[in-house]
């Protein structure tokens, strides 16, 4: 019983349970839909709460304050997104123009967003001291996310200035750039338009960025180097002395006086040209400045050096004529040296040049001036007179006709015109002909010492002859010309006065032997004794061989004297036959008779000439060796006996008379 009642209690329990979970699982439904619906509302109330503060903001004083602080900070996003997109443009930048465009939208985006954090931190800064002022916790969410603001502001701003820090986007972009700058500096082509263009882009862009004093020290160190590569020559590094002749350094004034004209005119007239044209956007004193370092770094200086040390090798007449050639160079480059090297960056070249022309000047007009005093030093070493025109005369002349020709001229007349410039002094053109004559005039006086010194009258003669036969040769050349025609025809007439002095005093004791004293006994050879006749016939033998004897010791001594002039040389032959040949053919044609009558097989041959001989030989006596050797081997004339002849009727034949 008491079981049954337990089992009816657990079965009412078990339903009860049973109702109450089921009021349980609806609760819960209920509930869950409760906390779902409280959710919202509790998002509603929150949205609302947010609506609340931002009304209640809009409705403060300072709302538009606040308002205003969200643009620039937007504004820094943007820039900040440009800069990016622009960081990863740079890096797949095609060409140079291209790369340096960007680099060009890299930099100023750059400094956009700089001055884009500084705007933006400025409202920030000024909202929060409001904010404070105003009863602001330090708390508040809205302070603290503008401090966070600040910092990331502040973070954005140092973007630029580590972008220039080495290892930096821009930092190695512009050192991309000089790279790029100093490669295209090297090129042979480095004026063609497609690198001007390159260049003067790098230049302005690398002038943004404040490193134009490393572009200028780049261009200088390039240029310098091309430089010295083209014009670099041992000869520069020579050091001159007095000791060395100028013959010696010839071949290295030459070069020298090359060098000048291609330095001037071609390597820096395009240097100063190409300087202008790169740096012409970046001021007018950047490419004066750019080129006077170059000028004073380079070849030039070297140059010019040396032209001053030329002036320093020994002091003689040739070294006049090549000072005069390294004028006429610095002469003939002047204007354009001139134009190229100005500016007080240049101020030593142009120190250098003026101490390089202040030598060649002094050098020239010390040597010019000196001339005649060097002609007259020479007076006491007289030369051979049988050697034709001394070489003292010879070089003098010629020396003088260079110095009036058309390229030394001018030039030594504008080296005197500066010398006497410097000396307050005026230049005449009559100073320098005055100069020459006194030259020729030093030169006849020691023709006069040197002549007068030799006692021996024919050879003075000549010796004079071929002097006045040189002078006369200078007719058409510029020595002539300047002395005029009274002067030359002077010498000719004192050429030919010699030349028959000459004919007189060689050949007129030998002529006098040739007497008739023997005539009267010829012509009554017939009527006289056979004595008297051997003793007229002995006698003109010993005249014909001392005839023949005296005319071969003046043959032989004066067969190696020499007559410059060839035209005059045979008129002095021609002269000769007709004063000797003549008395000498009249001689024998008195005298033939008598001389017939010894008999032909004696032993008494006679050593004289034909007449025909003796005109042979005179003709060559002034004939060069080898000349006169070609001719021996055909000539007319005996040189031991003329034999004479007697036929079986007695008549004497001398085909030669």
């Amino acid at each position: 019983m008491a079981e049954a009642k337990r089992l009816e209690r657990l079965k009412a329990m078990r339903s009860l349970l049973k109702s109450e979970m089921e009021k349980s699982e609806t609760f819960s439904l209920v509930l869950n839909k409760a906390g779902s619906k409280i959710e919202e509302i509790n998002h509603k109330l929150l949205s609302l709460e947010a609506d609340l503060k931002v009304e209640r903001w809009k409705a403060s004083p300072f709302f538009d304050h606040i308002r205003h602080t969200i643009a620039p900070i937007s504004a820094v996003l943007r820039v900040f997104s440009t800069v990016q997109e622009l960081e990863r443009s740079l890096v797949s930048s095609d060409g140079v123009l291209g790369y340096v465009s960007d680099v060009k939208r890299l930099g100023e985006a750059m400094k956009l967003l700089s001055s884009s954090c500084v705007l933006a931190l400025n409202w920030l800064e000024d909202t929060i001291e409001f904010l404070t002022e105003k009863g602001m916790p330090e708390d508040h969410p809205c302070g603290l996310r503008f401090k966070t603001s600040i910092e990331l502001l502040r973070e954005l701003q140092m973007t630029e200035p580590r972008a220039y820090l080495k290892g930096g986007i821009l930092y190695t972009a512009l050192k991309n750039l000089e790279t790029e700058f100093k490669r295209i500096l090297k090129e042979e082509q480095v004026l063609s338009k497609d690198n001007l263009r390159k260049l003067q882009a790098i230049i302005k862009r690398l002038h943004a960025h404040t490193r134009l004093k490393n572009c200028v020290s780049v261009y200088i160190k390039v240029r310098t180097t091309v430089i010295q590569k083209r014009l670099e020559s041992g000869y520069l590094e020579k050091t001159i002395t007095e000791a060395d002749n100028v013959h010696d350094i010839e071949g290295d004034i030459d070069q020298w006086r090359s060098h000048m004209e291609i330095a001037v005119r071609e390597t820096y007239e395009f240097e100063s040209k190409l300087c202008y044209d790169v740096f012409e956007d970046v001021g007018e004193d950047v490419p004066l400045c750019c080129f006077g370092e170059i000028a004073s770094n380079s070849v030039i200086l070297q140059l010019l050096r040396f032209g001053s040390r030329i002036s320093k090798c020994k002091k003689d007449p040739p070294k006049l004529l090549k000072l005069l050639d390294c004028f006429s160079t610095m002469d003939n480059i002047r204007i354009e040296f001139n134009g190229i090297f100005q500016g007080e960056q240049c101020s030593e070249v142009r120190r250098v040049t003026r101490e390089l022309i202040s030598n060649l000047v002094k050098g020239v007009c010390e040597i010019f001036w000196e001339l005649p005093c060097q002609v007259e030093l020479q007076r006491p070493n007289c030369p051979p007179l049988d050697r034709g025109v001394p070489r003292l005369v010879s070089v003098v002349t010629e020396y003088c006709n260079k110095l009036l020709g058309n390229n030394n001229k001018p030039i030594l007349s504008k080296v005197l015109e500066i010398d006497l410039g410097w000396k307050n002094a005026k230049y005449q053109e009559e100073l320098l002909t005055g100069h020459i004559y006194n030259i020729l005039r030093e030169i006849a006086l020691n023709l006069d010492a040197w002549s007068s010194s030799n006692k021996e009258t024919a050879l003075s003669c000549i010796f004079m002859m071929n002097n006045h036969s040189h002078f006369c040769g200078l007719r058409e050349t510029h020595l002539g010309e300047m002395m005029g025609e009274s002067w030359l025809n002077a010498h000719e007439q004192y050429r030919d006065y010699y030349a028959a002095l000459y004919v007189k005093e060689s050949w007129g004791s030998l002529l006098s032997l040739l007497t008739n004293k023997a005539q009267t006994t010829s012509s009554s050879s017939s009527a006289s004794s056979p004595v008297k006749r051997k003793r007229a016939r002995e006698s003109i033998k010993r005249t014909l061989q001392a005839f023949s004897k005296g005319f071969d010791e003046i043959y032989t001594k004066q067969a190696n004297w020499v007559v410059e002039d060839d035209k005059l040389a045979w008129k002095i032959c021609q002269a000769m036959v007709k004063t000797v040949v003549p008395r000498y053919k009249s001689y024998l044609q008195s005298y033939i008779k008598l001389l017939v009558e010894e008999d032909p097989t004696s032993d008494s041959k006679h050593l004289y000439y034909t007449p025909k001989g003796l005109e042979m030989k005179l003709k060559t006596m002034f004939q060069k060796k080898e000349e006169t050797e070609k001719r021996d081997k055909n000539s007319h004339f005996v040189n031991k006996v003329m034999d004479l002849e007697i036929t079986q009727n007695s008549h004497l034949t001398l085909e030669a008379i």
